[in-house]
């Protein structure tokens, strides 16, 4: 994308997953005018929040976000504030998400696979499978480039349009070692989680673990605590690969899994490259989508 494209609703209809999304939360074309026009109002009453956007257009920015937030203003008005505090919450994620120049995120491509499936399940679940790569140094291994590249997926969706209700998380643990748990900065994690969950307030229908190693136990002990309780309730850990199956239909699951997706990798790299070509808006929203100092 070129360093003045600007983001926007599409001119004729909403591509279909899109589109399927809004009327499974209830939105219609009054209701999205209402709301949106609401919290752009409500945005020009907040003397330290931005009333325009750089790289998208506002209104079709804030309609993602209500999607974004269960189709509810009130929880809009909660969260926004903390989307454009980030930048200064986490400046160590959120500032040169560059997957060509910074080394986290280099490192974080590299040492693991990170997929979201294309196709849309039912109910507008969406399908994301993430594990460590085989053969890789656990030492290379870059959490803070995970939080990087996931705060750009997000912002990638506020921006081109989302196409999902919810999230359903298969995480194949069968190559994670201690050394990639020591490689946590912990300080940094209970921020990620408490506030960039909150900013980019994504939800998550289940937690999927297959392939549980022997040291599952130190894995939910690191992890649970900064799930909230309705998270935490929503995993299931899976000794066998076809209780998965009663969740997650086989032909969703990427080939390597035995089902109809593409691989991984396929998938992985695919993402990996949206984000480089979408580096002039990402930059944007690091620079200028930030609280107003007034």
């Amino acid at each position: 994308m070129t360093l003045d494209h600007v983001y926007g609703r599409p001119k004729g209809p909403l591509p279909d997953d899109v589109a399927a999304t809004r009327r499974l939360l209830g939105m219609t074309d009054e209701s999205i005018r209402r709301d949106v026009g609401e919290l752009i109002q409500w945005l020009r009453d907040q003397p330290n929040l931005p009333n325009t956007l750089d790289g998208v257009e506002l209104d079709w920015w804030l309609e993602n976000y209500l999607v974004m937030n269960k189709n509810d203003v009130e929880r809009v008005k909660e969260n926004m504030p903390v989307y454009f505090q980030l930048k200064t919450i986490l400046p160590e994620v959120m500032t040169n998400r560059d997957p060509k120049t910074e080394k986290e995120m280099i490192n974080a491509y590299n040492t693991t696979l990170l997929g979201l499936v294309p196709t849309i399940m039912d109910g507008g679940r969406k399908l994301a499978v993430y594990m460590h790569r085989p053969d890789t140094a656990a030492s290379d291994y870059s959490p803070v480039g995970i939080a990087m590249h996931l705060t750009c997926l997000a912002d990638y969706y506020l921006a081109q349009g989302i196409d999902h209700t919810r999230l359903v998380l298969v995480v194949d643990l069968g190559t994670v070692r201690l050394g990639h748990l020591a490689r946590y900065p912990l300080g940094l994690l209970r921020r990620f989680f408490l506030y960039a969950w909150k900013a980019y307030p994504e939800r998550v229908a289940q937690i999927h673990i297959i392939n549980p190693p022997a040291i599952l136990s130190v894995v939910m002990t690191m992890f649970k605590p900064l799930l909230k309780a309705k998270i935490r309730k929503r995993m299931i850990v899976h000794r066998h690969f076809e209780t998965l199956l009663e969740h997650v239909p086989l032909k969703y699951m990427p080939k390597d899994y035995g089902g109809e997706s593409p691989s991984l990798i396929e998938l992985h790299e695919t993402w990996r490259q949206k984000v480089i070509d979408h580096q002039p808006y990402f930059k944007k929203c690091s620079t200028k989508h930030r609280v107003v100092d007034k």
